[in-house]
């Protein structure tokens, strides 16, 4: 009888004790998959944000304020295609990349400069600290014109050797890019945000992006008449009709967690899934945690 008592007292014991741990174990995986999330967001809205902020720059001047010339085959750009986007089944320059095809949500087109600058003097005597290679597009800037006049830009591609680049010795050069950010399926089948170069090509950024909406703040008003430049209002890619007048933008990226069944029933979350600027609330198809973020960045060439 009283090894009866004690066989039965131990496994009450261990039921605690191994309940007590999958407890445990169930809210630290929560929490490490929370973390990755916040993690991944951050990076993700950090690394959009520092190009939208630069779309249109030339270093000294932007392409609000000056043509720059082209030397082909560098690609000849307008103010207004700086910064486009796309609606879901609608694709801006560069998305989607020719080995990642795009599968949900919105897309982003940037063009700007990247990165700071370096004189052509510095080139010429074989310095390359950035790692310009050949083909890749650069902007070849005069920042100090004779007096009262402004900045003049040149973009190029570059040549296979960087010490023949023309210019004058004083002249700024710095590397001019387009990046493209849309959602794309890595290899193991994982929905990714990808951005896509015309320097460098295709990359995954982040993965676990299940979506990405975006829109737009628009000054309505003629811009040379404001005395403040700012959104009047936001639209989708699709109602913007002028995309000169566009100044911010507001990225929202619906996370998901990387492991599965760690919820106990289906989640409901919210995001704008038909681009009608209103989010939906949306039954998620499996188990995981998803969480959507989001944040407003102003076109610094755009409000200046």
């Amino acid at each position: 009888m009283e090894l009866m008592v004690a066989v039965t007292l131990g496994f009450i014991v261990v039921a605690a004790v191994g309940y007590l741990y999958l407890g445990s174990r169930q809210s630290f995986r929560n929490t490490e998959n929370m973390a990755r999330m916040q993690e991944s967001a951050r990076y993700a809205l950090d690394t959009m944000a520092r190009d939208i902020r630069m779309a249109g720059s030339l270093g000294c001047t932007s392409m609000n304020e000056a043509v720059p010339n082209f030397v082909a085959p560098a690609p000849g750009l307008t103010n207004a295609l700086m910064i486009t986007g796309g609606d879901t089944g609608t694709d801006p320059l560069g998305v989607p990349a020719a080995t990642v095809p795009r599968v949900a949500g919105d897309a982003l087109s940037v063009w700007g400069a990247q990165a700071s600058s370096v004189t052509l003097a510095s080139l010429t005597a074989g310095a390359n600290p950035y790692a310009y290679k050949a083909n890749d597009i650069l902007a070849v800037v005069t920042c100090r014109p004779a007096a009262d006049a402004p900045p003049v830009g040149t973009l190029r591609s570059a040549p296979a050797d960087l010490t023949t680049l023309p210019g004058a010795p004083a002249d700024e050069v710095m590397e001019f890019d387009r990046f493209s950010y849309y959602i794309g399926d890595n290899p193991a089948a994982v929905r990714s945000l990808y951005r896509n170069s015309v320097n460098d090509g295709a990359a995954e950024l982040v993965e676990g992006v299940e979506d990405m909406q975006i829109i737009y703040g628009v000054d309505s008003n003629a811009l040379d008449d404001d005395t403040v430049r700012a959104a009047d209002q936001y639209q989708t890619a699709s109602a913007v009709a002028d995309w000169t007048r566009v100044v911010s933008v507001r990225i929202s990226l619906l996370m998901a967690s990387p492991d599965n069944n760690l919820t106990a029933a289906a989640q409901t979350y919210r995001i704008d899934t038909d681009d009608d600027g209103t989010p939906d609330a949306v039954v998620a198809g499996d188990r995981r945690i998803y969480q959507t973020f989001s944040t407003t960045v102003g076109i610094r060439n755009r409000l200046q």
